[in-house]
């Protein structure tokens, strides 16, 4: 029996996804296990867990849920909110983290988004078809409704075309001895871009790069503003392009490689004997401790 996309639901943490696309894979880790004097084998081992990821493209509607991990995952205090679990038509998975995130810009079009979230552990349960229609109640935002705002070292940026905002996050599964599954995961870099094209070409690009930020806001029909995106940091890359029949197209890069703003404030109160305590009148040779995140 032939199935459709009606009879396939996607969820995450309990969430259902309003989704145009969906994929999702699970696969095993083996190394080929070769005599001293032969070249073929048919003996294989595990060398790793079992790992999948969950792809899909869904339609921006609001506050995105998933922007909170763009600053929230591997960040400390850790907490178990970071974990995402997905559901793809009852083919379920507990251990999921987000390692790719992208929104395109392009005029007078939906807002989609497209995300990667990596598991590792096996997928559960068993494919559940459904049968409903989608939500015909929910405002899909779209670009007809969006305002640019950028600034670059030499000025500020004019007639924004379109453009990409990705982030990109390296998590990896951390195994014990006889563990399948991790127990826990290790966070290294995470990366945020966008990619635009304007109307004013120029070649200038210094060595150390040029400081730039972009924001894109989107507001619905009722001219609320409903959801943001920003990437503030260097020129990486700029490119110009045309073709028979149509126009010079500038491309810019900006990179940012801080995810987070960092703030200042009062972790605590040490004494000279490297104590905590308290700091007033009558106090002697104490040091206030300041921690920054």
């Amino acid at each position: 029996m032939f199935y459709t996309a009606d009879n396939a639901k996607i969820q995450i943490n309990g969430e259902e996804i309003l989704a145009s696309n969906a994929s999702i894979s699970v696969s095993a880790s083996l190394q080929p296990n070769y005599l001293i004097t032969e070249r073929s084998t048919n003996s294989y081992s595990p060398s790793n867990g079992v790992g999948g990821s969950l792809s899909f493209s869904y339609y921006l509607t609001g506050r995105d849920y998933f922007k909170t991990f763009i600053t929230g995952q591997g960040e400390v205090p850790f907490s178990e909110s970071q974990t995402i679990s997905g559901n793809f038509a009852g083919l379920n998975f507990n251990s999921g983290y987000l390692n790719s995130y992208s929104v395109s810009f392009s005029p007078n079009a939906p807002a989609i988004a497209t995300t990667s979230v990596s598991f590792f552990d096996d997928l559960e349960g068993e494919f559940n078809p459904t049968t409903g229609a989608a939500p015909s109640n929910t405002e899909v935002l779209n670009f007809k409704n969006a305002s640019v705002v950028g600034t670059f070292a030499a000025g500020e940026v004019d007639n924004f075309i379109a453009g990409t905002y990705n982030y990109n996050a390296d998590v990896k599964p951390v195994y014990l001895i006889n563990e399948t599954k991790p127990s826990s995961v290790s966070f290294g870099p995470k990366t945020v871009n966008i990619n635009f094209e304007i109307d004013n070409p120029t070649g200038y690009l210094p060595v150390s790069g040029e400081a730039a930020s972009i924001s894109v806001d989107l507001y619905n029909e009722a001219n609320a503003r409903r959801e943001n995106f920003m990437c503030s940091g260097l020129i990486q890359q700029r490119s110009l392009a045309t073709a028979v029949s149509d126009y010079v197209k500038q491309s810019i890069t900006i990179i940012q490689n801080s995810t987070e703003a960092s703030s200042t404030h009062i972790a605590g109160v040490i004494d000279s004997s490297f104590g905590l305590g308290c700091v007033g009148v009558g106090t002697v040779g104490s040091e206030v401790g300041i921690a920054t995140t």
